[in-house]
């Protein structure tokens, strides 16, 4: 709904509406960090995909893996040279 001026009433509700969910989400956030104090780091970061440090070795393990066994059955050829060749 877009704010116009010929309704104020709308627009003060509107920001009332968005100072309580602002104070709300504030604190969750605090919520948060009481939860999460303690916790090692590493268990927190997360990439840009959302996933954590060992989330992502898990998955690089994984398709190495299967990458290794397409080249034993000779389904895949074993790449050398550098990556911006593939691409």
């Amino acid at each position: 709904m877009p704010a116009t001026l010929n309704h104020p009433t709308r627009i003060a509700d509107r920001l009332g509406q968005a100072c309580r969910v602002q104070s709300q989400i504030d604190g969750l956030e605090r919520k948060l960090v009481t939860l999460l104090n303690g916790v090692p780091k590493n268990l927190l970061v997360r990439n840009r995909y959302g996933l954590t440090a060992a989330e992502m070795n898990k998955i690089a393990r994984n398709l190495h893996a299967r990458a290794k066994e397409r080249i034993a059955r000779g389904r895949s050829k074993q790449f050398r040279g550098p990556i911006e060749e593939l691409l």
